[in-house]
């Protein structure tokens, strides 16, 4: 749908307008049509990934092409374009599945192209092993077919996929990042709430030392002269803004209110 400018749209006539809204609405239908038609291809362009598999294989123990040409080059050649990655995935849930007979060929095609990468997911997470539980689940899951299979066979990827345990380089990197755009009071605020809830005495103490050090911090930090920014007084009042802040509030009675008028009388 070629983009007009605005100049030329309200020189439209009614009934002008009126077709190039119904022509959009069309064109909105044909490409939500065309990508559910995109989506629903994954399973059977994965069945021919695996076809175009055997044939490579073929053609390296025949030496007709090289030992270390991959599926992707072969698959490139052929087509001048990648394999879909989502066609892939299907490819990898057939193998796993279907070639083991762990589920039939009609298992795979009535499944969903989603719940199909989901258990070759799983498969990749478990090395490939067909022995694994998380497979046999897996594949009950894409026999039965159930409304929440999807769901089920996700709960299945998250238990065995490796965990990927956040470096302290990694930490202090993204920290950084949080500092620059101006959330250190958060994060000071979600480190206070994590202290509250500390079990572990050996990191509480050294909660505690990181804390002290940090305050001493305020000490460290100086001009280019090396004059301080924040002297001791500073400190000093704003530590005593913060207890008159935080001073429980005190109720006068009427006897007090009296009791004051007369003092000041």
């Amino acid at each position: 749908m070629q983009t007009l400018p605005m100049e030329v749209l309200r020189t439209l006539s009614a009934d002008e307008l009126n077709k190039l809204a119904i022509d959009s609405v069309k064109l909105e239908k044909r490409a939500k049509d065309a990508n559910t038609a995109h989506k629903s291809s994954f399973p059977a362009v994965g069945k021919l990934v695996c076809v175009f598999e055997e044939r490579l294989n073929t053609l390296k123990s025949q030496r007709m092409i090289a030992s270390n040409t991959s599926l992707a080059t072969y698959w490139e050649s052929i087509t001048k374009t990648r394999v879909n990655n989502h066609a892939l995935s299907c490819s990898v849930a057939f193998g796993t599945y279907v070639r083991t007979e762990l589920i039939t060929e009609r298992d795979y095609d009535l499944n969903s192209a989603q719940c199909l990468e989901l258990a070759a997911s799983i498969s990749t997470a478990v090395g490939g092993d067909i022995t694994a539980q998380a497979v046999h689940d897996a594949a009950e899951q894409l026999k039965e077919r159930g409304k929440d299979a999807a769901k089920s066979l996700r709960a299945i990827l998250d238990k065995v996929k490796e965990h990927k345990t956040l470096s302290a380089d990694k930490a202090a990197e993204m920290l950084k990042t949080i500092f620059a755009e101006g959330h250190l009071l958060t994060v000071i605020s979600l480190l206070g709430a994590e202290i509250a809830y500390l079990t572990d005495e050996k990191v509480a103490k050294q909660a505690f030392h990181g804390i002290i050090a940090a305050h001493d911090m305020f000490g460290r930090n100086v001009t280019e002269n090396g004059d301080r920014r924040f002297s001791d007084d500073t400190l000093n009042a704003w530590l005593e803004e913060k207890e008159d802040f935080q001073a429980p509030v005190k109720f006068v009675t009427a006897d007090d209110a009296e009791e004051t008028a007369e003092a000041a009388a």
